[in-house]
């Protein structure tokens, strides 16, 4: 009934905490779960230790090309049943969401998937949640005020979501030639710009995760040596892949943010080559706090940058690639 797929690269440190909720989870349930780790070439002991904690291992040849979404495609080719939850190798399945797993012979033909709150606890003793609906912000209800898990449209998707298989495979698994922001890539093909994914107001997973200063995070958003490396590609390889695929339009209609916000600003700014320079640089001035106030300064300075990490990504999209497993690839059938 439910895969779990797991990806991680030097993660030995993190599994036995993961694997400790998988088992949890399996005896919550009344149905069959396998457990696959797909191990991107870890220089630790991850694979030997994933021996010992999943039912299959699966160990990718090193490559400059692999990234989760490459693992990630691995996993649900390999796994057996109908459903499938993603999981990274850094976080932990929190018992919340076990109510959602026992549901899932419920689901409505329209849904493809589930995806609840990430708590991420961060490595200097910071906590935060991160909620998937519109603006991001996760809505705490709980459950048994009603008798059922309440939910809504999930507006974005991230790497540990529980999903169909079949729709997984249909809309061309995820794409391992795209290094960042893999899930809303996928996202945009499942549902071809309509939300399919249920975002329930539940915990999903502890996410144990490096914090970092906003100075650093500012980094990670101007150019690739600032801290992501080569995931910084991910957003132009992403557009580049569903422009090639005729998919771009779904994403915008999924996720039109940030693309009404270039189009505002755009207005502004031919509005503003007419006016004397004072006014002109007024008019810009005042609709870049007027975006401030509406979407947040970190959402604004966000999206002040992706046509810089659209121009440089794009060139680095390479559509063919496939991640190859090695021969002896650990504890499988």
């Amino acid at each position: 009934m439910l895969s779990v797929v797991v990806i991680g690269r030097n993660e030995a440190e993190n599994l036995h905490r993961l694997a400790a909720s998988l088992q949890a989870l399996r005896e919550a349930v009344d149905y069959p779960v396998e457990t696959i780790f797909v191990d991107s070439a870890s220089t630790d002991d991850s694979v030997a230790y994933a021996n010992q904690l999943f039912d299959r291992v699966y160990e990718l040849v090193d490559s400059d090309q692999l990234c989760a979404s490459a693992a990630r495609s691995i996993g649900t080719i390999e796994s057996h049943y109908p459903w499938i939850l993603y999981l990274d190798g850094d976080m932990e399945l929190c018992r919340e969401f076990f109510a959602v797993c026992q549901q899932l012979g419920d689901t409505e033909e329209q849904c493809v998937g589930y995806i609840g709150n990430y708590i991420h606890r961060f490595d200097n003793g910071m906590v935060a949640t991160q909620g998937f609906a519109t603006g991001n912000q996760a809505i705490m209800v709980d459950p048994s005020a009603s008798g059922m898990l309440r939910s809504e449209w999930a507006a974005h998707i991230g790497g540990a979501v529980l999903l169909r298989r079949s729709n997984v495979l249909a809309a061309g698994n995820w794409n391992p030639a795209v290094y960042g922001r893999e899930e809303m890539n996928l996202y945009a093909r499942l549902g071809l710009g309509s939300r399919v994914v249920r975002y329930v107001y539940t915990p999903m997973v502890y996410h144990y995760f490096e914090y970092h200063t906003r100075m650093v995070l500012l980094r990670r958003l101007l150019y690739p040596s600032g801290g992501q490396g080569k995931v910084y590609y991910g957003y132009g390889q992403s557009i580049r892949a569903l422009f090639v695929s005729g998919r771009l339009m779904a994403l915008i209609r999924l996720d039109y943010e940030p693309y009404l916000f270039w189009l505002l600003l755009l207005v502004a700014l031919v509005v503003a080559v007419y006016l004397p320079a004072f006014w002109g640089l007024l008019l810009v001035v005042m609709s870049l706090t007027c975006l401030v106030a509406w979407m947040g300064s970190g959402t604004v300075v966000r999206y002040l940058v992706m046509p810089v990490a659209l121009v440089l990504g794009w060139p680095q999209y390479r559509p063919d690639f496939r991640p190859l497993l090695k021969k002896w690839a650990g504890n499988n059938d």
